[in-house]
């Protein structure tokens, strides 16, 4: 028998017939033998990554001949497949996103920084930066914001907004959606501005002028910003100023500046009275604690006011007198509440211990006996100082020009995405778009 090629199903062997056994087609003569070659396997078809996907082999090895037929039949295989790879982008297609730059910026943390950048004619405009997809999205233009405030819970995506419209006025405003054409829903002006129950409620406190003489009406309107109520809350007048104001489960509280001293005063509630006498409050926190300090620590502020900031002490309503804020260390003078922690366990504040200059320090705020009452310096605090904390329990910090993430005390760069705007102004966390959000 002499080995014989079929030209036209590809079939080579040994045969003593005058036509293919595979397909019937007669023989040609060959002239002499034609070797077969031994069976070999084609290399591995990758499919995607190299490195995450598996590899696919052929399951049976045929063997070739070497026909010019053959040979042109595996040239145009060859290309066929080249063609579809092609076809498919390739693994460096260019649509497909090139993972970015190792960086130390959390790609985990589930939610959006929302940061404000300085616009035109007192506006800024708000971005949203996406960790995960690290891509940062224009929101809308607002005035230009004294503080951004999570409406409920970071996961609800509202942000109530504080500005500073001028002779001694201050704006609140609702957004409820960060589309960049949106416009903020105004809740009211007032002397003073603070965001109760997390954020559900915007405190309104108006004192009337200094020409009225004593004593002046104060006139205080809660706003529940998920609907239309708007509740006034009766006070009785004062003889001075109101330098603060906050709300805890009790009722409304207030810094009251008068001819015989400062007192926080109770109001909302039946029969409050003076709560404390010489101290004023700095801020109240998530679980209800009064932040206050002596009013021989009091801060000049902008123009005729005064600015409720010093050395810290916790006061619970009805629990014994003021108690030092930080036992295990030396005292924090406070000048400003930066963020909190979700539940309210750790606070980011601008301060300082003793004459040292202005920083950002973390503080536990954890019952007695929880964790060290020991402030944990974070970085010196210049220019425009903002943070917000993170739901990983990470948190934002902005300083100097410069925007740093924290986490378990470790600080390092934050590295927005190339061509985005440089955060100057409040920040705030959100875990998702609000709902009617781009």
């Amino acid at each position: 028998m002499t080995t014989k090629t079929c030209f036209r199903c590809d079939w080579v062997g040994e045969s003593a017939g005058a036509a293919c056994p595979s397909c019937g087609t007669p023989f040609y003569r060959s002239s002499r033998p034609a070797p077969v070659p031994p069976p070999t396997e084609p290399p591995p078809l990758v499919v995607g990554p190299a490195s995450s996907e598996p590899v696919v082999h052929p399951t049976e090895a045929r063997a070739v001949g070497s026909s010019p037929w053959s040979v042109l039949s595996l040239v145009g295989a060859v290309a066929l497949v080249i063609f579809f790879l092609l076809a498919q982008g390739g693994p460096d297609a260019p649509d497909r996103v090139a993972p970015p730059p190792p960086s130390s910026t959390p790609s985990g943390t589930g939610g959006r920084l929302v940061y404000a950048v300085p616009a035109r004619d007192g506006m800024a405009r708000l971005w949203r930066w996406n960790l995960d997809e690290d891509r940062v999205v224009r929101g809308p233009l607002v005035d230009e914001p004294l503080a951004l405030v999570n409406v409920a819970s970071p996961g609800y995506g509202w942000l109530g907004v504080t500005s500073d419209v001028g002779n001694g006025l201050r704006d609140a405003t609702l957004l409820e959606s960060l589309d960049a054409r949106s416009r903020p829903r105004f809740l009211g002006r007032a002397n003073l501005v603070t965001w109760a129950r997390q954020g559900r409620i915007a405190v309104l406190v108006d004192v009337g002028p200094v020409l009225a003489g004593c004593p002046r009406p104060v006139d205080v309107t809660a706003v529940d910003v998920r609907g239309t109520a708007r509740e006034r809350i009766d006070h009785d007048p004062v003889c001075g100023d109101v330098l603060s104001v906050g709300r805890t489960s009790i009722g409304y509280v207030m810094t009251v500046l008068g001819d015989d001293g400062v007192d926080v005063v109770g109001f909302g509630y039946p029969d409050p009275g003076v709560l404390l006498h010489g101290y004023g409050v700095i801020d109240v926190a998530p679980g209800g604690d009064l932040l206050v300090t002596p009013a021989a620590e009091f801060l000049p502020g902008d123009g005729s006011r005064t600015t409720v900031a010093g050395e810290a002490s916790r006061f619970r309503l009805f629990g014994g007198p003021p108690e030092e804020l930080l036992a295990d260390a030396a005292p924090l003078a406070i000048e400003r509440v930066l963020a909190y922690a979700a539940g309210g366990t750790r606070v980011l504040v601008v301060g300082h211990q003793g004459r040292d200059g202005d920083a950002v320090w973390e503080l536990p705020l954890g019952f007695a006996g929880s964790e060290p009452a020991i402030p944990r310096y974070v970085v010196q605090a210049r220019g425009v100082t903002e943070a917000a904390y993170a739901n990983d329990g990470s948190a934002f910090v902005l300083t100097n020009g410069r925007l740093f993430h924290l986490e378990e005390g470790h600080l390092s760069a934050a590295t927005l995405p190339e061509g985005a705007p440089t955060p100057d102004g409040p920040l705030a966390w959100i875990v998702r778009e609000p709902i009617g959000g781009s």
